[in-house]
């Protein structure tokens, strides 16, 4: 099954021999015993690799969770013995990516420096199939709760601040109410009921129709430089995405006055696989970092 697994990672079944430290026809001989007795071709072998038949595809979605769920069982007995090891898995959104992470990492490797941390950019929904197949042990993602599908949990950590922003020369971009950007041109970061775009849901909020969609950039490494490089284009995106963009000195942030949605931050995942206790541990560094920001954006507001 790891064999399997690694195929459809590299490509060709010499990669995955070589990955496993098996020769080519050892492990071309054990795919052909779980061919035999499935009764049923996995694979299609050519010059250019190997590709998965419809069986091997259907095959290959319980592979990949029984190998997920056996690596995670050993690593989790090894931890609660006191050997931090294995591996956590993991996607987050580009603003705990870039604002809470670093941080959190940098602890949590201080602790447990045997822990191997494999992390990704990843957004809800679009890393619902690699949660559901083991692929990954958990996202640190905004999500609608109500939008969650009944095999997974979302538990959640914290709420986002999203701001509008747009380029500095852009005509509205001293605007204090939303219905003085009904005729802008927006840039969205994800689908509609996604969390690049909360300005649907804030127009719907004060009775606008809906906003003008120019682009959809599911990017968030190019987002703030199309907004910045538009002199007519809009976006939102979370506070401390702005804070921390290259583009900062070519971009504002749009004063509005009216109440934007607050993406409530969660850690998704199967509802039947608890996290390790090195996942617990990170995501909770994670969680202290963002209460950490948040109390000292209160402290800033009371001391204005």
């Amino acid at each position: 099954m790891q064999a399997l697994v690694l195929i459809e990672e590299l490509g060709s079944i010499r990669a995955a021999a070589q990955a496993m430290n098996l020769t080519q026809p050892a492990l071309t001989a054990a795919v052909q015993q779980l061919e035999s007795e499935l009764k049923a071709p996995l694979l299609v072998r050519s010059r250019q690799g190997a590709t998965f038949t419809t069986f091997g595809q259907a095959f290959l979605r319980h592979a990949k969770l029984m190998v997920a769920q056996s690596r995670r069982a050993r690593d989790e007995i090894a931890q609660l013995r006191g050997h931090w090891e294995g591996t956590v898995r993991m996607a987050v959104s580009p603003a705990i990516g870039l604002g809470l992470l670093p941080a959190a990492m940098r602890q949590f490797s201080q602790q447990h420096p045997q822990v191997r941390v494999h992390c990704q950019d990843g957004l809800y929904p679009s890393i619902a199939p690699s949660i559901r197949d083991g692929t990954l042990d958990f996202a640190l993602t905004p999500v609608h709760r109500v939008d969650l599908e009944s095999d997974l949990v979302a538990e959640p950590l914290y709420s986002s601040k999203v701001v509008i922003v747009s380029g500095v020369s852009h005509p509205s971009s001293r605007a204090t109410t939303l219905r003085q950007l009904q005729d802008c041109e927006w840039v969205l970061s994800s689908p509609s009921r996604g969390p690049g775009a909360v300005i649907e849901e804030a127009f719907e909020k004060q009775g606008l129709s809906a906003p003008k969609v120019s682009m959809l950039c599911e990017s968030f490494l190019a987002l703030p430089a199309v907004v910045a490089a538009s002199h007519h284009w809009m976006t939102t995106m979370p506070q401390i995405l702005w804070e921390n963009s290259p583009f900062k000195d070519k971009l504002c942030v749009v004063p509005i006055e009216d109440e934007l949605p607050s993406p409530v931050i969660c850690t998704v995942r199967r509802h039947d696989l608890p996290l390790t206790p090195a996942a617990i541990q990170l995501v909770g560094w994670i969680q202290h970092y963002a209460l950490e920001r948040l109390r000292k954006r209160a402290g800033q507001h009371d001391g204005a």
